[in-house]
Order: structure tokens, then C-alpha cells, then sequence
């Protein structure tokens, strides 16, 4: 280092060659460091497309209006009222199997729930999103299912549809603590919709804790999800 030092100082064109080199690597460096705290980070796949949110929530719509018999094949109550035979081990809360009536071929069609709470038809479409631990901030995996849930939602044939965001936690933990959770991890996916351009009109937002368990074992991590409803039209 001492005779590179005494090289430089004996000779000025080596000194201004590496003057003129640090220059461009400090030129370059500011050129790029902007662009690299600027990118994106990479783009996540859905794990579903608009198209298939479309199609769920327009048969779903065809179905509530479809005249069966001069009457729709609808049960308003809960799953456990609608369903009473439902296995022990199913708690009511997995299946509707309940027969419902006559379709003009004659078949039977599968009778629709609708909570009387919220007049929301129970065929819930699982949105598939994750949240950082105990937290209610949306990963990138679940952001990229949102915009996908809603550019379907936004479909022109489901311009005038309403949807029901269901907010529910497994039964680890208190279930007030379960409560708040569910209340956080639903408003957070409804504002991301917003801001994505869905109508605040549209979305309604509730939240279950772990009330509303999807399998029976209430420690189950499937029953940590966030769920969208079509509302019935009247």
C-alpha cells in the first residue's frame, strides 16, 4: 500500500486516471441506487383469476333468481336450522344438504341459505388471504388475490351485486382477543378493495372470531379465512 501510495504521489496522469475512475463508479452508483430502491417488488400469482370470481358469484346470482316452481329454493336461517341432519362431527357447519324444489326438468335443486342477519347467501368463495402473525396486514400473496377477487366483483354483469366480507379466526387464543382479529383482518381486505376501486356501497363488513367455525375442530388453521357472500336481492 506504501509503494502504491508513493507511485500516485510521483506520478499526476495515475492520479488523474483514478480521480477520473471514481468519478464514473460514483456516477454509476447514483444512477442505479434509485432504481433499485424505486423497483417493485416482484409480483405474486394469484392463486385464482377475476374470471373464476366472476363465474362463482353469477351462477350463484342466476340460481337466487332462477323461479323454482314459482318459488326460489331458499332457507332463511343459519346453517345448524337449515341443515339439522348434518353429521356430529360436521356441527352443521360444513354441507347443506337439505332438498330444496323442483326444477323445471324435474330435478331437485339444493336449497339456498340465507343468513338472516346479513341476507347473505351461504356459498361463501374463500378469498385465500394471509396476514403476517397476529396481525392484520395483507401479504403480497394475499394483495394479489384481492385485485383478482376485484376485477371479478367489478364484472358488468355484477354491477348492482352487494357482497358480505366474513372475517374469522380458529379458536387459539381469548375469544375477545379471537373477536378483534376477525373485526381488523375483515375491514383491512375491505379497504384494500376500495382502494382498488370497488364501491364502498357494495361491501359489507362482519366478523365472527371464532363463532363460525368451517370445520368442527375450532383449532383447526382452516378456520383462520376471510370469506365473501353475495347478498340476496329482494
Amino acid at each position: 500500500m506504501t509503494l502504491f501510495v508513493s507511485s500516485l504521489a510521483r506520478n499526476p496522469s495515475a492520479r488523474s486516471g483514478l480521480r477520473r475512475s471514481l468519478l464514473a463508479a460514483s456516477i454509476s452508483l447514483a444512477t442505479i441506487l434509485p432504481v433499485l430502491a424505486s423497483a417493485p417488488v416482484l409480483a405474486q400469482d394469484a392463486t385464482y383469476s377475476a374470471d373464476e370470481v366472476s363465474k362463482h358469484f353469477k351462477q350463484l346470482k342466476t340460481r337466487s333468481l332462477k323461479p323454482a316452481g314459482g318459488t326460489r329454493a331458499l332457507c332463511i336461517g343459519t346453517r345448524d336450522e337449515c341443515n339439522p341432519n348434518a353429521k356430529p362431527n360436521e356441527g352443521g357447519q360444513v354441507a347443506v344438504s337439505q332438498d330444496g324444489a323442483k326444477s323445471d326438468g324435474g330435478e331437485t335443486e339444493q336449497t339456498l341459505v340465507v343468513d338472516p342477519e346479513t341476507n347473505a347467501i351461504d356459498a361463501a368463495f374463500n378469498l385465500l388471504v394471509s396476514f403476517e402473525y397476529a396481525s392484520a396486514r395483507l401479504s403480497p400473496s394475499a394483495q394479489a388475490n384481492l385485485r383478482e377477487f376485484a376485477k371479478g366483483i367489478n364484472d358488468p354483469d355484477l354491477a348492482k351485486a352487494t357482497f358480505v366480507i366474513e372475517g374469522h379466526t380458529d379458536g387459539i387464543g381469548s375469544t375477545s382477543y379471537n373477536q378483534r382479529l376477525s373485526e381488523d383482518r375483515a375491514q383491512a381486505v375491505t379497504q384494500f378493495l376500495v382502494n382498488l376501486g370497488v364501491s364502498r356501497d357494495r361491501l359489507k363488513t362482519v366478523a365472527y372470531g371464532e363463532t363460525r367455525p368451517k370445520v368442527a375442530d375450532v383449532n383447526d388453521p382452516a378456520n383462520r379465512r376471510v370469506e365473501s357472500k353475495l347478498v340476496l336481492e329482494q
